[in-house]
């Protein structure tokens, strides 16, 4: 392993190299690879090992298939990079003063504010006679685009750190006083304070206008250097000149780590590792101090500045994600004019998000020409649904995934739950010995606790062998890279195919008879795992992932309120209101078996209780958090088994959900769940008097 770019701090390049395999590496091939085990890049999709290769500064005789790399640097990236370097690059902004005299640079950072240097902008008076210029570049001819000016408003939002701190301001954008497009068509660049957006070694692209001249782009050859000493800085190479300061730094993603503000070394001396900071580079405000710093502005503003940092904070989230497609037909968030390639479409603002990554748009009809871009807000109702493989169909409302796939036949390729996958280890519960005995065991393996874990992809499982159903099952969910997967219910779940897992014996599994010819339907076969859980990553391995979930080692006999409506409420709810840190989260769920449990068909004892568990790491203060679920059947099952009262069983509300503690599902299950129950977020104390919840909301969390 070459030195020159190493990462003092290998969990930071752990992360990194997570962000970049997006999903298809486990954490035991990430520690190979950062250890300098190049043979991990075997396992790695072609356009993705370029950027391991310059991150990880592999030897050349390490590159195996990549040894005819000339020079020091892998050069080429996907083609997709200069289209969204031309979407971001929309949102950065030339700064003049009153007499059109350039400052600087910036860039959008949220549908009203505009982040700059404070340098280049110092106070509320600068801010009130200056201006930011966008489309200040040439076009395809050499020759200038029209420019489109907007004055600042420092009076609605001002913010600003002094050049020897963060050097950074923040000022609300005011009127447009030159050029015909609304503010809304330059878009923005989301703040993020995620910690795998770089690494050492990274490339990064900055987008500026050096010398106050035309916009232009300063990419490849300029990599991270370091961070400094006081986790403010960060330094790379790259090629700047005056007016350059206040543009963004981008990764390859285009996600902004750092805002520009000088040339060498000016805030810090000394890197994180305490070696000096390297004269011949650029120093940067790291992206994640600004923000937070921003965080504890927002706590102390007055409503209506309040209001507006707030939305810088927490961007609008499109309707459409990056990761997700656009659905056929809809329209599309711009599109590119074949002769000169400019936005013909100014009502919707486009946005690039920072923990996402570039969508794959697919617009047919009409003339229109579809920008592979950032997608900008949707309505509503804008149907969007994940189109791979020859599985989806177009109906009504847009496409849908109206079948899965066969899973994988190669099982030894899969990587299971990583117990490593939030910032802190939320194990695999374990098992008494009585339990343990009880379990399925894959065909040709001695009974151990490891043994027992079925491992699919991104989640694991272990089966009760008489119940023939998951003891438990837990699940790795990334809610920021999730694959959406959007299906109907009713005629879809009929034309969902279900498999035996070939590595266990058949009879300790339920299979699709239990399920046939129901007069009246009673039973789904719920998903334990939900279908689109593990469903992120890259498409193939969220396609993968979700056909996975297929497997009757995953089903449980549930009403319809459980496998349509309520779990996924919660997990929904836990990545998107429970201050989830970076929105992932893991999930444990399972039934609750016991000796009174009916017989349906004289065959299957139906649970009438499950229970669940969300972990995630709390985004305020970086501890482990872990809630509790019971969810009940009870009524719906007597009513179902009701003397001639089985045409009545329509009624899919009776479900009544729980609060519980850790400890209270530790002693229904028999299962322990570690330090979990440390960390949770109900008080023991609490547990007798816990009603029935009527909302999510009303959870401790």
């Amino acid at each position: 392993m070459a030195a020159m770019f190493l990462d003092c701090d290998q969990d930071r390049l752990a992360r990194r190299v997570a962000a970049v395999t997006k999903g298809d590496l486990n954490s035991e091939q990430i520690k190979c690879l950062v250890d300098g085990d190049a043979t991990v890049l075997k396992d790695v999709k072609p356009d993705v090992k370029p950027k391991l290769v310059a991150l990880m500064d592999l030897d050349t005789a390490k590159r195996g298939e990549l040894e005819k790399i000339v020079g020091s640097t892998v050069d080429f990236v996907a083609v997709s990079f200069l289209e969204r370097a031309w979407v971001s690059a929309k949102a950065v902004a030339r700064v003049v003063d009153g007499r059109r005299r350039p400052l600087g640079t910036g860039v959008m950072v949220s549908p009203r504010l505009f982040m700059t240097n404070n340098h280049v902008i110092a106070d509320e008076q600068g801010a009130a006679t200056a201006s930011v210029q966008f489309d200040y570049q040439l076009g395809l001819d050499d020759i200038a685009n029209q420019v489109t000016e907007f004055r600042l408003d420092p009076t609605s939002f001002f913010w600003t750190s002094a050049e020897t701190e963060l050097d950074c301001s923040l000022i609300a954008i005011g009127q447009r006083i030159t050029g015909e497009r609304p503010l809304s068509h330059f878009g923005w660049t989301a703040l993020s304070s995620a910690g795998d957006k770089h690494a050492e070694g990274d490339h990064v692209t900055v987008i500026e206008h050096p010398d106050g001249d035309y916009k232009q782009i300063a990419l490849r050859e300029n990599r991270v250097r370091g961070r400094g000493k006081h986790e403010i800085t960060l330094y790379y190479s790259a090629d700047t000149l005056g007016g350059s300061s206040g543009s963004p730094v981008f990764n390859d993603d285009f996600v902004m780590v750092a805002l520009h503000h000088a040339g060498g070394p000016r805030n810090d001396d000394l890197l994180e590792n305490d070696q000096p900071v390297p004269e011949d580079c650029n120093e940067g405000i790291r992206v994640s101090a600004i923000v937070k710093e921003l965080r504890k502005v927002l706590d102390r503003s007055t409503e209506a500045p309040r209001d507006l940092l707030a939305e810088a904070l927490n961007p609008p989230k499109s309707a459409t994600p990056l990761e997700r497609a656009a659905t056929i037909g809809a329209p599309a968030p711009f599109a590119l004019s074949p002769a000169i390639g400019t936005a013909s479409n100014d009502l919707v603002p486009t946005l690039v998000t920072a923990d996402l990554h570039l969508p794959r748009v697919r617009i047919t009809g009409g003339s229109e020409s579809a920008a592979l871009g950032v997608l900008g807000r949707q309505p509503a109702d804008a149907p969007v649904a994940l189109l791979v493989g020859s599985s989806a169909t177009t109906v009504a409302g847009g496409p849908v995934m109206v079948r899965n796939d066969a899973p994988d036949e190669n099982y030894a390729d899969r990587g299971g739950y990583d117990p490593q996958f939030l910032t802190q280890p939320v194990p695999v519960p374990t098992l008494t010995k009585d339990l343990l005995g009880e379990c399925a065991v894959p065909k040709g393996s001695r009974r151990s606790k490891a043994s027992v874990l079925v491992a699919y992809s991104h989640f694991s499982l272990v089966v009760h062998a008489a119940r023939r159903m998951p003891l438990f099952t837990i699940v790795n969910i990334d809610g920021d890279r999730l694959r959406e997967i959007n299906r109907k219910t009713g005629a879809v779940e009929t034309a969902e195919t279900w498999y035996v897992d070939p590595r266990l014996r058949a009879e300790d599994q339920l299979e699709q008879p239990f399920f046939d010819h129901q007069r009246p339907r009673l039973f789904d076969r719920g998903h334990m795992v939900r279908r689109l859980d593990p469903a992120w990553g890259s498409p193939t391995t969220a396609k993968l992932a979700a056909d996975d979930t297929f497997h009757f080692t995953n089903c449980c006999p549930q009403i319809a309120a459980f496998n349509q409506h309520l779990w996924q409420r919660i997990e929904n709810y836990a990545r998107d209101n429970a201050g989830t840190e970076k929105r992932r989260i893991t999930v444990i769920t399972g039934p609750v078996f016991s000796d009174e449990d009916r017989l349906y068909r004289d065959a299957m004892r139906v649970p009438r209780a499950f229970w669940k568990i969300v972990a995630r790491v709390s985004d305020a203060d970086g501890a482990l958090r872990a809630t509790g679920f019971l969810a009940d059947q009870n009524a719906a099952l007597d009513k179902a088994y009701g003397d001639g009262l089985l045409e009545e069983f329509a009624d899919l509300g009776k479900v009544a959900l729980f609060q519980k503690s850790i400890a209270e599902i530790e002693k229904l299950t028999g299962l322990s769940f570690g330090a979990l129950s440390e960390h949770d977020t109900m008080s023991v104390s609490l547990e007798a008097i816990s009603p029935e919840l009527d909302a999510l909301e009303d959870a401790d969390w």
